[in-house]
């Protein structure tokens, strides 16, 4: 962000100087910050001529790092009043920066070259972000987005109230079934199971969440199962919807007039529509 200031120093004239610089920082949600800063300064005469009135001090470029409401800073630059190389330390507050220069271009005294200074600036108190804050997606309702995809919650929507254009592709050999279906506020098409045909069974039904806006989500982790898209399930099959321990239980071992089969006929399920 672009700052502006004014800038006293000690020893030298009442009048300001004027501060103009850019401040980057990087700021955590636990207030953690550090950047840089460059800065470059004018200073002010007084004098009445225009060509005397202001011209070039120092230009300054510093590291800094503390918390959002205060950092130390480590730089230097180059005094273009003195033509000379100063090194100096300092501490940013709300709107307030102290600190010290070392003048490597003065050649007398240690103490005559060290250059104390206050500054008044437009640099406040950052702002930390959010720690419960969620990135948005356009995955449907009570879906995560990780690594670039969308992976169902424990708990995701398989009402049929809240689905369209549902249409049923297998049926497992426990007789479940499995459907290609989109959401009412989404054009993906997805493959899962409905709600309303898991409370049929004594075993499913336990799966089966109620909201509490009435309407039916399911645990699939609970049936073995994982939620998938279409084009995941025209790619791989069933293999698109097992969870890989339901495939170890489900998996049969295939007979020898069997081998050359493909897995749909192994017996996985007793029906495809397509």
């Amino acid at each position: 962000m672009g700052y502006g200031g004014v800038k006293w120093t000690l020893g030298e004239s009442y009048m300001p100087e004027i501060v103009a610089g850019y401040r980057y920082a990087s700021v955590t949600s636990s207030g953690a910050t550090q950047g840089a800063d460059v800065s470059i300064a004018f200073k002010v005469t007084g004098k009445a001529q225009l060509s005397d009135l202001i011209y070039l001090g120092k230009l300054r470029a510093k590291y800094l790092n503390g918390i959002d409401y205060l950092q130390g800073e480590v730089g230097g630059g180059w005094d273009f009043a003195k033509k000379g190389v100063f090194a100096g330390i300092s501490a940013q507050g709300p709107y307030a920066n102290t600190g010290v220069d070392y003048d490597f271009a003065n050649k007398s005294t240690f103490g005559k070259s060290l250059s104390p200074y206050v500054e008044f600036n437009s640099i406040g108190i950052y702002n930390t972000p959010d720690k419960n804050q969620t990135i948005t997606t356009s995955c449907p309702t009570s879906y995560e987005f990780i690594n670039g995809i969308c992976i169902p919650a424990l708990g995701a929507p398989s009402d049929r109230r809240l689905k369209r254009d549902i249409h049923h592709l297998a049926t497992l050999k426990n007789g479940m079934k499995i459907y290609a279906f989109k959401y009412l506020t989404s054009d993906k098409a997805y493959v899962g199971v409905m709600a309303q045909d898991l409370l049929q069974n004594a075993s499913w039904k336990k799966a089966v969440i109620q909201q509490t806006n009435g309407f039916y989500s399911v645990n699939y982790a609970m049936l073995g199962l994982k939620m998938t898209t279409f084009a995941e399930w025209k790619s791989n099959g069933l293999a698109s919807i097992e969870l890989e321990k339901h495939l170890v239980r489900l998996t049969p071992l295939p007979t020898e007039s069997q081998k050359n089969l493909t897995r749909f006929e192994c017996g996985y399920i007793d029906e495809i529509i397509m």
